[in-house]
Parts: structure tokens; C-alpha cells; sequence
């Protein structure tokens, strides 16, 4: 019989280098002003908490095709950290590369919030994805990351609960790489 596949945390271990994974990837893409803070005791849609202004709330003064870019660049980053958050679980935490499986299933989720959030179509969806998710991969599987993020995690573990300026000084480390 074949275990079920999930993104649900398995321990609170788990949980913190989910959150590791999500944070680096605000940190790598210079997205940190949009964190408000981390908080491993918060539900598992809560942990990452956001400054106003990475929620999207439109904009009458924008055109159309800037408020779409805006929702693209958010959909984006968004992908960004889920696809970090199981990188960082699977290559760093549990040694082990992704399964197919759970590929699969992480990919069927962004095509679905794709086309839901910013009306991309199937190709559009792919061709973002494959470029996020090579990217993270190339990060998650160098040993100084892996080394940075496990710092983090264990770091977080113990504190609970850092501020964004606590996240930014947690991988400061990631520059000198």
C-alpha cells in the first residue's frame, strides 16, 4: 500500500524548516519588507506573518496590465516560498529528494491558485513554475544554504517567534555564499 502524499507538517521540526524554506525564499528574492514576522505556535497558514502591502488590495489609479503584473509578481512569490517550504523540508530536514508524487501534487495546487488568482493559463503556470522551482532546487541542495537553513530552523525552534528583522539577520549569512 502506498502512503498518501500531503503538505501537511509532520512534527513541529518539520513546521520550522518549512518556515526556514519560505523566509530564505522572501530573503533571495528581495522580498523581505513584505514580512512582518514568523511564529511556529500560529496555525500553518498563519506562521508567516505580512506587512500590508503584500496583500493585494488593488489599486483604481493602476492600469489593468500593472494591477495584473502586480498579481503575477504576488502569485510568483507566493510560489516562491510553498515550493521553498518543501524544498527546505525534503533536501535539507529529511535528506531526501522530492517525490514524484509530491511534485505532482505541489504543482496541480499552483496550476489551480495560477489560474484562480491571476487567470494564467496551463503553459503560462509551467513555465513559471519550472523556472521557481529550478531555481529554489539549485539553492536548497548547495551545503551552505543547507547549513544556513538548518541554523535557522533550530534557531526558530527554540525562540518561536522572530521579527523580520530577526529573519533578515538569521540568513545574513546567505551574502558571504
Amino acid at each position: 500500500m502506498t502512503e498518501k502524499v500531503s503538505l501537511k507538517y509532520t512534527d513541529e521540526s518539520d513546521r520550522c524548516y518549512g518556515v526556514a524554506g519560505m523566509a530564505m525564499s522572501m530573503i533571495v528574492l528581495e522580498s523581505e519588507e513584505m514580512l512582518s514576522s514568523v511564529d511556529i505556535d500560529a496555525p500553518a497558514e498563519e506562521m508567516m506573518q505580512f506587512a500590508p502591502q503584500f496583500f493585494f488590495a488593488g489599486n483604481p489609479r493602476l492600469s489593468a496590465r500593472l494591477a495584473w503584473n502586480q498579481l503575477v509578481e504576488h502569485y510568483r512569490l507566493t510560489m516562491s516560498m510553498l515550493v521553498s517550504n518543501i524544498l527546505s523540508r525534503q533536501y535539507v530536514y529529511k535528506k531526501t529528494e522530492i517525490s514524484p508524487e509530491l511534485l505532482q501534487l505541489l504543482h496541480n495546487y499552483m496550476l489551480d491558485e495560477g489560474g484562480d488568482a491571476c487567470q494564467l493559463d496551463e503553459d503560462e503556470v509551467n513555465a513559471l513554475f519550472n523556472k521557481q522551482f529550478s531555481y529554489m532546487q539549485r539553492l536548497f541542495r548547495h551545503p551552505g544554504v543547507q547549513s544556513i537553513v538548518t541554523d535557522f530552523a533550530t534557531d526558530l525552534q527554540k525562540r518561536r517567534h522572530l521579527t523580520a528583522s530577526e529573519v533578515i539577520e538569521g540568513f545574513d549569512r546567505l551574502k558571504y555564499l
